[in-house]
């Protein structure tokens, strides 16, 4: 007997079986796989229910967990390239370049562990948990190794992510599996904590500039280090949510009333790719709509503009980039992201850590 909603437990795919399907995707050696192609492989790694109502749900489950993972990039959710079924399914997913065919099982025998992972072994052939909770102990062990001696300083979790994983949100992903059960993997282990951001606003001081930025974790640390600088160059720092931050006009609005910050405008940074400059031209446009100032801070764009891609814009259409590049030579947005944009690729602004931020000086405005 199935305890629960037997419906939610048929429509969640065994692990098992996402690793068959993750196997046979990164076999294909495609950057991108359009849809016929995903039910094909998805309906050879599930054909018990291949045809049924639960094959969809399951597919999109299956997709979900390795997005979170980090071996599929997915699109923009409610974006274009998704079709209008129950649950939705991507019209095509990308797989990131640094991807690989998975390797035989992992034996945990092969692996060198530091003493902070020594517990993985035992654990692996205990619970015999699937490659990829396998791969990403490597993984973490293999960057613990790599820094051995050298002291990590404390960062914000997406930006230890990127570290690791090449991925922003795959150490968030993780740490609700069972690498991260009590006496197992912490984020203390790798040296990060996960960022503040619940009530997305930092006052500084009653006047000034306003920077407003895309994501909590680039949030936590631009606050910290403004709060550690004798000059902070801000009023206040906000976390915008990247399309959300439209929605935020309004208290925007009253912001000397609330907080008891005049500000002198609101300065906008994000990620770099098509769905960042969108919500850039959509925060500006509405903060100019309601006759206050709107602008780019163009050091923070620039810097993540030139800092490693994760991979390709998995949106970028001809019209699309065509589009968006025209958007960011509208707000000012310097020439190196609309390079970015060119290439097709896009770059994460959790680049940037919480360790190159702390040094205000290239990136904070002079006061007005």
């Amino acid at each position: 007997m199935i305890d629960g909603d037997p419906f939610t437990h048929a429509s969640r795919p065994p692990a098992e079986t996402v690793d068959t399907f993750e196997a046979a995707l990164l076999a294909t050696h495609r950057r991108r796989v359009e849809q016929r192609r995903l039910w094909d492989l998805w309906n050879r790694a599930d054909s018990a229910w291949a045809g049924s109502w639960a094959a969809r749900p399951r597919l999109s489950a299956a997709l979900t967990a390795l997005a979170d993972a980090g071996v599929v990039d997915l699109p923009v959710p409610g974006g274009q390239l998704w079709d209008f079924a129950v649950p939705p399914l991507p019209t095509r997913i990308g797989i990131p370049a640094n991807r690989r065919p998975a390797s035989p099982l992992l034996d945990p025998a092969d692996e060198p562990w530091t003493p902070a992972l020594s517990w993985v072994p035992a654990w692996i052939k205990a619970n015999r948990p699937p490659q990829r909770l396998r791969s990403a102990a490597v993984q973490v062990n293999r960057w613990l190794l790599a820094t051995t001696g050298a002291n990590p300083l404390r960062v914000a979790r997406e930006e230890r992510s990127l570290h690791i994983f090449n991925n922003e949100k795959r150490l968030a992903a993780l740490s609700a599996s069972a690498l991260f059960s009590e006496g197992r993997l912490t984020l203390d282990t790798v040296f990060c904590d996960p960022p503040l951001g619940a009530l997305r606003i930092a006052v500084l001081r009653p006047r000034g500039r306003v920077l407003v930025v895309e994501n909590k974790s680039t949030f936590d640390s631009l606050w910290r280090a403004l709060r550690a600088a004798s000059d902070p160059g801000y009023a206040a720092v906000i976390f915008g949510g990247g399309d959300a931050a439209a929605a935020l006009i309004h208290d925007l609005r009253e912001l000397p009333a609330t907080l008891g910050v005049i500000p002198a405008s609101f300065d906008y940074a994000g990620d770099v790719d098509i769905a960042g400059i969108e919500a850039a031209a959509a925060f500006a446009d509405a903060v100019t709509a309601v006759g206050l100032t709107a602008a780019m801070a163009d050091c923070l764009w620039d810097a993540v503009a030139r800092a490693d891609p994760t991979g390709d814009d998995l949106t970028a259409t001809p019209s699309r980039s065509g589009q968006a590049k025209e958007t960011a030579r509208r707000l000012g947005l310097p020439g190196s992201v609309i390079a970015r944009l060119t290439e097709g690729l896009r770059v994460p602004q959790e680049r940037i850590d919480r360790v190159t931020l702390a040094d205000t000086s290239w990136w904070r405005p002079a006061d007005m």
